[in-house]
Order: C-alpha cells, then structure tokens, then sequence
C-alpha cells in the first residue's frame, strides 16, 4: 500500500476504499481519492501554507470517521484543530488522479478582495458565502494563503492575552476610533473605509480613504499588521495610479501612506523613493513615522 507520511503527524494511506487520513488517534476514508501526484502535490503545497490539521474538532463528523469504511467524499484543510476549515476539495477523479476546484471559507472573503485572488462564490450564494475557486488556480492560491490572516476562522472569540494587533481589522478599528488624535486628521476627514478601487463585488480595497476638505487632496492608507514589505509600497503605488485615472479624483494631490507594526529599513527606503508616507503603529494606537 503507498504512503504518505506529512508534518504535524498526518499519515495518508491508500486502502481499498479510498485513502486513509490518519492524524494523532484520529482517522477517516476519503472516498475513491488515491495518492496520485496532482493529490500529493496538492497536500504538500496545504502544509507549506501552513494548513497543517486534516481532522479538527467535529471535522469529519464522528460517525463519518474511521472504522466507518464508507468516510466523506472530501480532502479538507485547517490551520488549527479548534478553527473552521480553510479549504476542502470534494471532487476526485479516479482515472486521471485528478482534484476538482477548491472551496475556500467564506471568511478570507475580504483578504481575497485585498489580494486580487480570482475566486466566484458557490451557485447557490451569488453574492456571499464559501469562495470557489478554479481547479487551475487553487495550488497559487494556496501559495497565496501564506500571508492572510488565519484568526478569521475562529470558532469564537477569544480573550486577548497580550497587548498588542491580532488583525489588520484592529489596527483599522484603532486608526478609525482615533482619527482625531492621529497626524492625519489635521487636514484630512475620513471619506470611508473599505473603498472599492475598481468597482464591483471583487474590487481591491483601500483600507482608509480620506480628504481634505479645503484643498481636496487625497489620502490612501494601505494598513499591513506585523511586517510591511516591498508588496505593499507597490500596493499603495497601484492605488494611487488606480485612483489618478479617475474623473472623481482629478483634482487635489494623491497621497499615499502605509502603516505597519513593523517597517524594515528597505521598505522604508522604497516608500521614501515612491513618495509615500510611512508610519509604524504601538498598541494601542500610537503612530510613528518612519519615512
């Protein structure tokens, strides 16, 4: 029987009925899928992302799990035993080896946005829920998934155990609720947050757009929790050049700024070099600029 032996103690094992997920005392059949190499590449690429739990609490359902030959038709992925899942597949084709399209939780549905990430949404959800994702694009978008937020799959919330940003959605809160006592707001009003660049349901968004209301120049604020990189200078850039094309924005200045809880001094260079503004945020709200 061929094996696949994977991080965080995952064993998968073909049997007759399917393949056999084992993790820690835990195990289920994944229905008629075999290890063949678009499924391998596949698991490998999952636990590069850091999705590295295959059964997690009440997932698979206990009475679907092993010794329960017949199991569930899915292979699905989480970055934790206590979290939603983040992706599941539950197409296989036998004779080709090949997976179907990815189903990915509804939840990353705005980092998503924020990335540019080609997803639709299920059938019977047109403008909402769980994002589906073309059989071609789900192994880029696992790559992809590296660098979004995982807390949004919490079951339920948890008591923070530490001063400090969990989300790029805190730090957002925490610009928002403190305008006032921010650098900004002494020429700049906030216009709204979330603005769609593009227009429509996948547009990228900025995270804070703001003006000012004598001279009508405009402000960009593109928000980065932990450390900033070099993507995210030629975000701000793309907005701004997005924006500059715009009939609405024609008049007044275009500025760009990026906070961060860390600024490297690379990217502090590259955003002195774009013209753009860069600040690194203190719980709770303190800013600091850095170029």
């Amino acid at each position: 029987m061929t094996k696949l032996e994977l991080p965080n103690g995952i064993l998968l094992e073909e049997i007759e009925e399917g393949l056999l997920v084992q993790q820690g005392t835990e195990a289920y059949v994944a229905r008629n899928w075999c290890l063949s190499a678009p499924v391998i590449e596949l698991v490998e690429a999952a636990m590069v992302a850091g999705l590295n739990w295959m059964i997690r609490t009440d997932h698979p359902r206990r009475n679907a799990r092993w010794p329960n030959r017949r199991g569930v038709v899915y292979l699905a992925f989480s970055p934790s035993e206590h979290q939603q899942w983040a992706l599941a597949i539950d197409t296989f084709r036998p004779v080709s080896g090949e997976f179907g399209h990815g189903v990915f939780n509804g939840k990353y549905h705005e980092q998503f946005v924020k990335l540019g990430l080609p997803f639709t949404f299920e059938k019977r959800n047109k403008g909402a829920g769980h994002l589906v994702v073309a059989r071609e694009h789900v192994l880029p978008t696992l790559a992809a998934l590296r660098e979004l937020e995982h807390q949004v799959l919490d079951l339920g919330r948890t008591e923070r155990s530490h001063a400090g940003f969990a989300t790029e959605y805190e730090i957002q809160r925490a610009i928002l609720n403190h305008w006032a006592e921010t650098p900004f707001a002494r020429r700049h009003v906030i216009v709204q947050d979330e603005y769609p660049v593009d227009g429509g349901l996948n547009s990228r968004r900025i995270d804070v757009l703001a003006q000012d209301p004598k001279l009508g120049d405009w402000l960009v604020i593109e928000i980065k929790r932990a450390e900033a990189n070099m993507d995210a200078v030629r975000q701000v850039e793309d907005y701004l050049l997005a924006l500059g094309q715009k009939d609405a924005f024609a008049f007044g200045k275009l500025e760009g700024v990026l906070i961060a809880e860390r600024i490297s001094v690379a990217v502090r260079e590259a955003a002195l070099h774009a013209g753009i503004a860069a600040y690194e945020i203190e719980w709770p709200s303190a800013l600091r600029r850095v170029a």
